[in-house]
């Protein structure tokens, strides 16, 4: 293990200590020579002298005495000394079982992902997965929400990862994250400068829709309900499968849309396309991670649905 990694931190008086430390003090104590630690442990001896000298400024005391023949504890470096080997080897021991546990997740894993979030989040979540477990082999499907049900609950897809609500069957569901809809439009005239967009404007202007299906078209759809607007009241003019495909229609000018902003980060900083609020409504939704409840998940599977609720959040 390389001394440079940092592992706890004490705090007195403003300064501070950390494992490497004491697994310096611990290096020469065992060998009784500085120049022997350092050797051992791949530093030079002024930075074992400095490490050294940093716990005595510490604990306000010495704990070594300096000979012709190297060094000697004193009585407050023997009972460090007996610490310092503990921690030290609880370390080790803490790493070595946490590194077998990561070797141990393995085999194969097949995650399903609706349209927006598949291509725009979840990618990335697998990323950092794969870099806590490299053993793990990850497949990533993606189609749209009632796709992804009907993959979960036959078992052709072992985790989904979905937005929207209406996902029924024998499956265990868990709010991961929510998103926001925003109505994008291209960032020219006559919408350059806009910032949002009322309920009347948006049911007389050309909008391209997601296909049935969509859980980003179920939320439109209640959302609008909720208001008392049907989606036959808007002017449809296209519908399209896929999020890139919207966009690239709303940029060309065939007409408005609704979509996720976890979709247009690259758009909206690159300023090609606006993202307007839509007056008097708002439009959220939920982002899920669901399973089957009748098959047994794997310690891999295990491992991923954690790694993804987990305080840190590995959901990007």
């Amino acid at each position: 293990m390389s001394v440079g990694y940092r592992f706890c931190t004490c705090h007195r008086e403003g300064t501070s200590i950390n494992l490497n430390n004491l697994r310096v003090f611990a290096t020469v104590a065992e060998t009784g020579s500085l120049s022997e630690a350092a050797e051992r442990l791949f530093l030079t001896q002024p930075a074992v002298t400095q490490q050294i000298k940093h716990l005595e400024n510490h604990f306000a005391i010495q704990l070594l005495e300096r000979t012709n023949r190297g060094v000697t504890l004193t009585d407050a470096g023997e009972v460090l000394r007996d610490y310092a080997r503990q921690i030290v080897s609880l370390y080790d021991e803490l790493e070595s079982n946490l590194e077998n546990l990561r070797a141990s997740v393995s085999g194969h894993l097949t995650v399903g992902a609706t349209s927006t979030i598949g291509g725009y989040a979840v990618p990335c979540s697998i990323c950092i997965f794969k870099e806590k477990f490299p053993e793990a082999v990850l497949k990533l499907k993606v189609a749209n929400l009632t796709q992804i049900s009907n993959d979960l609950k036959e078992g052709q897809i072992d985790i989904a990862i979905i937005e929207g609500q209406d996902l029924s069957g024998p499956f265990i569901k868990w709010e991961l994250a929510t998103d926001r809809l925003v109505v994008i439009a291209p960032n020219r005239k006559p919408w350059a400068g806009r910032t949002s967009i009322s309920i009347e404007e948006l049911k007389i202007q050309p909008f391209i829709i997601r296909e049935a299906g969509s859980g980003t078209r179920q939320v439109i759809e209640e959302a609008l309900a909720s208001i008392g607007i049907d989606l036959s009241q808007l002017n449809i003019v296209v519908e399209l499968a896929s999020v890139d495909s919207i966009k690239a229609a709303v940029e060309a000018g065939v007409g408005i849309s609704i979509m996720s902003r976890l979709a247009l980060r690259k758009e909206l900083h690159t300023r090609t396309l606006l993202a307007l609020e839509l007056e008097g409504l708002s439009l959220e939704q939920k982002i899920y991670l669901a399973y089957n409840r009748e098959r047994v998940q794997t310690r891999l599977g295990k491992a991923f649905i954690n790694f993804l609720r987990s305080p840190n959040r590995g959901f990007c």
